[in-house]
């Protein structure tokens, strides 16, 4: 039960005149374009640009009212200095009136601060979630658009990973790492202009000096961090799909004794992920006490420049316009502090930035997989098809220079039963496929009553398809819903009759709650065979003009087989009908067997006729009851 981040099977290489596919490489392959991705998530936010400028502007009056707030505390500092100093030469009371304009003012200016927060967090929760919500759902969308193909190269565990896991983080990251740089641009502007304003160009050079050497350790713990963060994120994809594997198979681990296996693996994925997420944290853990001590070194540093500059001004070293006493110590103090801050915040939220870049592109690269080839026209089909399917000289490959099925023809007249038989790998499940245009063939003609299926799109072609297949497929929800997603407007009427020749009826009416039995997830509440007969009755209620049965009774016994096979007999009453079997007893009464060996039809024709010919065909049906299915040649 090895599990792997990539399903490990050929990629699909389409070189013929359907092609629409590329390769899709491994997430960790791909080049990061950290600036491509920023400049594509600042796109999404276009379709919110009103609430995204309220945010703006909430975010720039607010760091305005804390740029403005030290001008004020400098002169409230400096008027006590004087009244301190009068009280001290001249006995002069201390009176706070005369700061009372600036005290005031404060006191506003700290309250617009608070209320400009809240707006801005406001706005900014309501557009985060938004976009997350529009994200999803193109997600979603997106998922429904893409090929066959997709499906087999990549795990379920990495598809739900993206669309959770990466979304949410991606999410985080807008409603607080966006708006932390946000303001921390707008604070490190306006505290430099402040600080120019003064005209004390040497106190200004001291409080930026060490900026730039913050600013070049960041960029490049940033660079080391997104890596690993990039590798966490994957690795949570790898833990995701082995716990759902498991889950999904977990009877299968146990019969086979392969639990302490699972748990090893489990421990070998999560020691992983720690290692990951350890060394990337570690790497971005980094910058706050580096930062913090450059931080502290320019502290102290304006600290005794200030000092030294105010005594020079006490002995009139120095002019005192633009320092005019401790209150200018104080204001610059709370500028450098204003302008080294949002660094140190940057280096602080830095490996949220990584790792929501890192689930970003992720996101984009899920979005970017090359879809379906778009359909040739979206016309409907009429309601009087009738059946005939045709292949015309039809090739196929998964890989360009590994050949599976080349050159078939194929015809199956409306109402007949065509089965179709053969080792494992001959091609039998890919020629459903094709039909259905779950792949694009890459040369040659399918026809549907003389109409090139190609010719038409798929949605009109699959609704005259209906298939019941060996991997029954229920949800949580009443047995009657689960029988209407054949047909969403069929009545109730409708499905009692479905379920009446489908031979579930009676056993549903044994049930306490009837058609409205809840079934759990996947139907684990009934058996096999009962959750069979109901996918039947979806496929007659949808009254589909070609029926696909693919292996339809091969996990039932014998006596549910009978069952199953006595309503799949009601089911295919008047429809062409395409039956892939490994038992061959059950396709003796088929108009046309199709002997396929290595993506060719060997041999056709009725059973009894196939086993006078004494040809491939013979030897499978009587392997069957010595020595197994003999090997190809």
């Amino acid at each position: 039960m090895k599990n792997k981040a990539k399903t490990e099977i050929p990629e699909i290489s389409y070189s013929g005149k359907y092609s629409a596919y590329r390769k899709t490489h491994n997430d960790e392959q791909k080049p990061e374009n950290a600036k491509g991705t920023v400049l594509r998530f600042f796109s999404l936010i276009k379709p919110h640009a009103f609430s995204m400028s309220l945010v703006v502007i909430s975010a720039m009056a607010g760091t305005v009212c804390n740029v403005i707030a030290p001008e004020y505390m400098s002169s409230v500092i400096n008027l006590m200095q004087e009244l301190i100093q009068g009280l001290i030469d001249n006995g002069t009371p201390i009176t706070f009136s005369v700061a009372r304009h600036e005290i005031i003012m404060l006191a506003i200016i700290y309250g617009l601060t608070s209320l400009f927060s809240f707006s801005q967090e406001f706005f900014s929760a309501g557009v985060s979630q938004r976009l997350v919500c529009s994200l999803r759902a193109d997600l979603n969308g997106k998922l429904s658009r893409l090929p066959l193909s997709f499906y087999d190269r990549h795990t379920k565990g990495q598809v739900i990973s993206k669309m959770i896991n990466d979304i949410e983080n991606v999410s985080s990251s807008l409603q607080s790492s966006i708006l932390t740089v946000m303001t921390s641009v707008i604070q490190v502007i306006g505290s430099l202009i402040m600080m120019l304003h003064t005209k004390n160009y040497l106190m200004t050079f001291a409080a930026i000096i060490l900026v730039p050497v913050s600013g070049s350790i960041s960029y490049f713990v940033s660079k080391k961090s997104k890596i690993w963060f990039r590798r966490y994120w994957n690795t949570m994809g790898d833990l995701n799909g082995h716990i759902e594997e498991m889950y999904a198979g977990h009877t299968i681990v146990r019969i086979f004794g392969h639990e302490q296996q699972s748990i090893d693996e489990f421990r070998d994925i999560t020691v992983r992920l720690g290692r990951n997420s350890f060394v990337a944290n570690m790497i971005s853990g980094i910058l706050n006490p580096v930062l913090s001590l450059i931080k502290n070194i320019n502290y102290v540093s304006l600290c005794l420049l200030g000092g030294y500059l105010y005594i020079g001004v006490k002995n009139g070293v120095y002019s005192s316009k633009s320092f005019g006493g401790i209150g200018d110590i104080t204001k610059f103090l709370s500028y450098s502090s204003y302008f080294s801050s949002p660094i140190i915040s940057l280096s602080k939220i830095i490996n949220n930035i990584q790792s929501s870049l890192a689930s970003a592109e992720r996101v984009f690269s899920l979005l970017d997989e090359i879809e379906e080839a778009p359909d040739a026209s979206a016309e409907d089909l009429t309601n009087d098809i009738k059946g005939l399917i045709e292949f015309k000289d039809v090739s196929f490959r998964y890989k360009e220079d590994v050949p599976l099925i080349d050159g078939l023809d194929l015809t199956a007249k409306p109402g007949s039963t065509t089965a179709i038989v053969g080792p494992t790998g001959a091609g039998k499940t890919t020629i459903v496929n094709l039909l259905m245009r779950f792949y694009d063939i890459n040369s040659g003609h399918i026809y549907l009553d003389g109409r090139d299926i190609y010719e038409m799109s798929r949605n009109a072609l699959r609704a005259n398809f209906g298939m019941v297949l060996q991997d029954t497929w229920l949800f949580k929800g009443t047995i009657k819903d689960n029988i209407r997603y054949g047909r969403a407007d069929a009545t109730d009427e409708e499905i009692i009759e479905a379920a009446k020749n489908a031979y579930i009826y009676d056993y549903i009416m044994s049930l306490p709650k009837g058609f409205d039995t809840e079934l759990t997830e996947e139907g684990t509440n009934i058996s096999q065979g009962q959750k069979q007969l109901l996918t039947i009755a979806r496929a007659i209620i949808a009254n589909p003009k070609v029926l696909i049965l693919d292996e339809a009774t091969s996990s039932v016994d014998t006596k549910t087989e009978q069952k199953i096979q006595e309503a799949m007999n009601e089911l295919m009453r008047g429809r062409t009908s395409f039956v892939i079997a490994h038992r061959l007893s059950t396709i003796k009464n088929a108009d046309n067997i199709l002997v396929m060996k290595k993506g060719k039809i060997v041999e056709q024709g009725t059973h009894n006729d196939l086993l006078k010919a004494d040809g491939f065909y013979a030897l499978l049906y009587n392997s069957q009851y010595t020595d197994g299915i003999p090997p190809e040649d």
